[in-house]
């Protein structure tokens, strides 16, 4: 084993027998099964939130995560000689969700159910709160444990005028497991349209437009359409139950598939708010591949909704989200802020792609617009 932070497997007890590069980490054959290592950059009370809600969906839910694992000291993050910070998780011996496969893209789609049913459950039994709680406690206790003298001195260094406590706003930021969301729905693509608009008042300017520009004059009005009815309909929703966890960038990259092998991974951006929003990450990403097949995307959102029915609001929720030209808007952006000289060809390739989808998009729009009435 000489892969970088495989040194840190020690401190969990176990036998490896095989280690092996994967994407941005090592797998691990172990005496008690798959485990990735993986480098942690986020903080220890994020760690305790993963595990405490991961735990709970694998033991409580019977749903295979990625939860990580505790060392023999009972931490969730080991440090290795460098001093870099890794965490170990449960792994599976499957593969990767094919875009290809649509009865891959349907399990997955029902899996995405499943999860946000359980996470629901979970969150109204106060399972989650608890379990929540009860890791955090346990950390502080070890922590405590592990470093009486430390936690001393550091107070004596306060009372003496040594360094002084960090700011409390600091000391917040860095505690805060999740990102806030201050802005409504509405906000948010308000602000991207008013980019937009100023991204087309830039290219009309200009006296001799590159290929990229000319694309964008072409095509700008019928998505700035789309993205002020969006806005309009964003103002006028109503109530969305909001207030549950959410994996945060659910995709088929996240979803291993095999015998016996039906699991859920990467929680990094895993966050509160509107499920829906996961439902529309990974059918968006889904269809952009198939050219937004209208036949897969109804069969996608009938696989979720039959496990977990959409109330009236979240449809329409699910309607703007999709009726905003989000990947229009992203290449507007990238322009805006890049410089204007040289602009990618790949980037011309993206812009007269989402022109070319225009119409099937649209199609789709009309199907999901029926529902969301």
């Amino acid at each position: 084993m000489n892969e970088r932070g495989t040194g840190v497997l020690e401190q969990y007890g176990l036998e490896v027998f095989r280690t092996s590069r994967t994407r941005g980490a090592v797998l691990c054959e172990t005496s008690r099964g798959v485990k990735l290592l993986k480098e942690w950059t986020g903080s220890d009370r994020r760690a305790q939130l993963e595990y405490a809600v991961l735990s709970a969906l694998g033991e409580e839910a019977g749903l295979q995560v990625d939860c990580c694992m505790k060392n023999l000291e009972g931490g969730l993050v080991s440090a290795d000689e460098d001093q870099a910070r890794y965490v170990l998780r449960d792994w599976y011996e499957g593969r990767e969700c094919s875009t290809r496969e649509p009865g891959e893209i349907l399990e997955a789609a029902a899996l995405l159910a499943k999860l946000h049913q359980a996470l629901r459950r979970l969150e109204a039994s106060h399972v989650l709160e608890k379990r929540i709680e009860a890791v955090r406690k346990e950390m502080e206790e070890k922590a405590a444990e592990g470093a009486p003298d430390e936690a001393e001195e550091q107070k004596d260094c306060g009372d003496r005028g040594g360094p002084e406590e960090e700011p409390e706003e600091k000391r917040e930021e860095e505690g805060r497991e999740l990102p806030e969301e201050p802005e409504t729905l509405a906000g948010v693509l308000d602000r991207h349209n008013r980019e937009l608009k100023r991204t087309r008042s830039f290219v009309k300017a200009r006296k001799r437009k590159t290929d990229f520009e000319l694309v964008v004059i072409g095509g700008f009005e019928k998505f700035y359409r789309q993205a002020e009815e969006a806005v309009q309909l964003a103002e006028e929703l109503g109530q969305v139950d909001g207030d549950w966890w959410c994996h945060g960038e659910y995709s088929h990259h996240h979803v291993l598939l095999g015998e016996g092998v039906c699991a859920v991974t990467d929680f990094s951006r895993m966050r509160r708010g509107i499920q829906a929003g996961d439902l529309y990450y990974f059918t968006r990403k889904v269809l952009e591949k198939h050219r937004w097949n209208l036949r897969l995307g109804r069969r996608i959102l009938e696989a979720y909704s039959e496990i977990l029915p959409l109330t009236g609001e979240e449809w329409k929720y699910l309607y703007i989200l999709f009726l905003y030209p989000e990947k229009y808007w992203k290449q507007m952006n990238y322009y805006l802020n890049s410089n204007k000289a040289w602009i990618p060809a790949r980037n011309i390739d993206k812009l007269r792609v989402l022109e070319s989808q225009f119409e099937p998009r649209e199609q789709f729009l009309e199907e999901l617009r029926k529902r969301a009435v």
